[in-house]
């Protein structure tokens, strides 16, 4: 399977580097993940000596923007209000991921503070894992099928490749759920034969924008 890949998509062949993100739907998608898993994030604002933590609590693409809980250090909101900018920097499925903020507005929610930011241009991934990540080429299409989701034969295409590991829309409205098997998918690179492995399923929602499941698994 590393081979194949390996083959057909151009990748970073370094354990640890800095990859800049310019994709729009790939940064959404970071976006996404990072709520769906609840993942912690580290909030740093220039000139402000204390690091705070927050979520994300949704995201909007058709708004261009996504939504902050609010900020547990009280100089920090306080910084992020005067300065509105600040750089958020988090852990997703082995990478580190830096994500630069633009404060829109800021307003709150039964007493407690949120944020609204605008969705970056650009995004930062470090890789620090043991598998090698492929970033599909632009207009690169890789099919993917599903033929056990929910009882149904289901397909769609990838947007995140590693050895490790798939990320793709899935053209059904059957959300499987967290660790879930999914077996016999097929994935389908260009020259290559398609190559067939079980997934297991890391995380997975239904995308209203795309209107599909964006889905993870490993």
């Amino acid at each position: 399977m590393f081979a194949t890949l390996k083959r057909a998509i151009r990748g970073e062949t370094r354990d640890s580097g800095e990859e800049n993100v310019t994709s729009r739907s790939m940064i959404v998608a970071t976006l996404h993940q990072l709520k769906t898993e609840h993942e912690l994030l580290s909030v740093r604002v220039p000139g402000c000596a204390n690091t705070a933590s927050s979520a994300i609590l949704g995201v909007k693409e058709d708004q261009g923007c996504y939504y902050l809980d609010e900020l547990n250090q009280r100089t920090t909101h306080k910084a992020f209000l005067s300065k509105r900018k600040a750089i958020i920097n988090c852990r997703l499925q082995g990478m580190e991921v830096r994500i630069p903020c633009r404060l829109i507005k800021a307003g709150s929610d039964g007493g407690i503070a949120l944020y609204k930011i605008s969705i970056p241009n650009r995004i930062i991934r470090i890789q620090r894992r043991e598998y090698f990540r492929l970033r599909l080429n632009a207009g690169l299409v890789v099919p993917v099928s599903v033929p056990h989701l929910e009882g149904r034969c289901a397909a769609g295409q990838a947007f995140d490749l590693s050895a490790g590991g798939v990320g793709a829309f899935i053209d059904t409205r059957d959300v499987p759920s967290r660790g879930q098997i999914l077996t016999g998918v097929s994935i389908a690179l260009p020259q290559s034969p398609a190559f067939k492995a079980n997934i297991e399923v890391r995380f997975a929602r239904a995308d209203e924008v795309h209107h599909s499941l964006r889905i993870g698994g490993r």
